[in-house]
Order: C-alpha cells, then sequence, then structure tokens
C-alpha cells in the first residue's frame, strides 16, 4: 500500500498572467498555488507514516532546489525551490516552514531545475491511462520522456528480520510522446516500431535488428534524430 504522504489542496491562490511578457516577478508577488499537509490514516486504518522514520529518500534531490516554472497561460515562477518526490510524483515547495505541493500540475507547461526540464502529461501503459511528471530527455517531432522510479521495500519477517522499510530506486521508464498527444510506455522493439510509424524502413531496420537495450537512452535519442 502505497505510503501515505498525501499532500491535500486546501486554498488555491490563481496565478494571474501580466501581459506576454515571462520576465514577471517572484512567486510570492503573484500569489502561490497552495496545497496544506493533513495527515491522515489510510482505508485500511494504518497511521500515518513519517518519511524520516524509512530509510532511503523518496526525492530526486534531498534538498529544495533553485526553479522556474512556466505555466500553460504564459506565467512563468522564477527563483522558486522545489524538490521532486518520485514515490508520490508530486513537486514539492515550501511556504511558511511547511511542505507543499503543487495543487494543479496539468496548469504546467515546464519545470526547470537543476539543468532538467520536467513536464506533466499524460500516459498509457499496457494496463491503464494515468498522468504524471516527466523529465523532458528529447524534444523533437516525437519527445522521449523519462520516468522515474522509486518503490518502498518492507521487510519480510522470513526473510529480513529485524530489518526495517526502505525506499529503493528502481530503473526508470521510458515513453514516447507525439506532439502534444498521450504519452506511451517503451517496453518492447515492437511497440516502439509501432508508435514511431510512419518511420522510414532504416529506422524499422535498426530496431529490429539492433541488439541494443530498448531502454538505452543515447539509443532511442540517435533514433529520434533520425526522424527531424
Amino acid at each position: 500500500m502505497r505510503l501515505l504522504l498525501i499532500i491535500l489542496p486546501i486554498l488555491i491562490l490563481t496565478l494571474h498572467a501580466i501581459g506576454q511578457d515571462h520576465n514577471t516577478p517572484k512567486a510570492e508577488e503573484l500569489g502561490q498555488e497552495i496545497a496544506k499537509i493533513k495527515q491522515l490514516e489510510s482505508m485500511h486504518g494504518e497511521k500515518y507514516m513519517d518519511v524520516k522514520q524509512i530509510a532511503g529518500s523518496p526525492y530526486l534531490y534531498r534538498n529544495f532546489v533553485s526553479a522556474s516554472i512556466l505555466k500553460i497561460n504564459g506565467v512563468e515562477i522564477k527563483d522558486i525551490l522545489l524538490r521532486y518526490n518520485i514515490y508520490n510524483d508530486a513537486m514539492d515547495f515550501k511556504k511558511d516552514g511547511k511542505v507543499l505541493s503543487i495543487a494543479f500540475p496539468s496548469e504546467i507547461y515546464k519545470i526547470r531545475m537543476d539543468g532538467k526540464v520536467f513536464i506533466y502529461t499524460p500516459y498509457m501503459t499496457e494496463r491503464n491511462v494515468s498522468a504524471g511528471y516527466f523529465q523532458l530527455i528529447y524534444e523533437g517531432k516525437y519527445h522521449l520522456l523519462k520516468k522515474y522510479e522509486i518503490v518502498l521495500k518492507k521487510p519480510d519477517a522470513r526473510t529480513q528480520p529485524g530489518d526495517s522499510a526502505r525506499f529503493v530506486a528502481a530503473p526508470p521508464h521510458y515513453f514516447l510522446q507525439y506532439g502534444d498527444g498521450m504519452a506511451h510506455l517503451i517496453d518492447t522493439r515492437k511497440r516502439l516500431t509501432r508508435y514511431l510509424q510512419p518511420a522510414p524502413q532504416e529506422v524499422i531496420n535498426q530496431i529490429q535488428s539492433s541488439k541494443t537495450k530498448i531502454h538505452d537512452e543515447k539509443w532511442l535519442i540517435g533514433l529520434l534524430e533520425k526522424l527531424e
């Protein structure tokens, strides 16, 4: 069951665009999207679990880092400190000493943080449709998106006596997105070929004959560059 680090939106202060100029004041002058932390019990009665009680880290970076947020309405928020909670798939910030999360991530166009670019977009896996944060690895006719993964490993009394729960980084997943469409999981060469249609026969042959692992980031970028 997912760790209950749920951040519920209580109060939303709408950000207003100031003309078309992206050199807007800092977030404090525009207002912020605020969500208040609330401690909850799960449907199964388990108490709220403090992240400090768990080994490892659910974050991309343990500390908050300087970032900028560009919203789809043209507003840009600069010099804001963010921290990506991979486990909860949430972008956290601080307000009045409390850790909060961005309440409406669907209103975000791009987030620039520590040299990386993140977007929030719908995606499809083999079983369902969802939405979440991705690192934008390659931007072109097709976008290559990277989905970070953190899992919570719970101790097994039979195999790990005396051990504690731990956050563990799992291999990232890669998704392909055409324009502003749905992002699709790249898990097999067959699906990758289908997502890239129509594609030159040269690219199709390279996908089918290559011995490179399907999740090799540089290899995937090289394929997409041939489609420009």
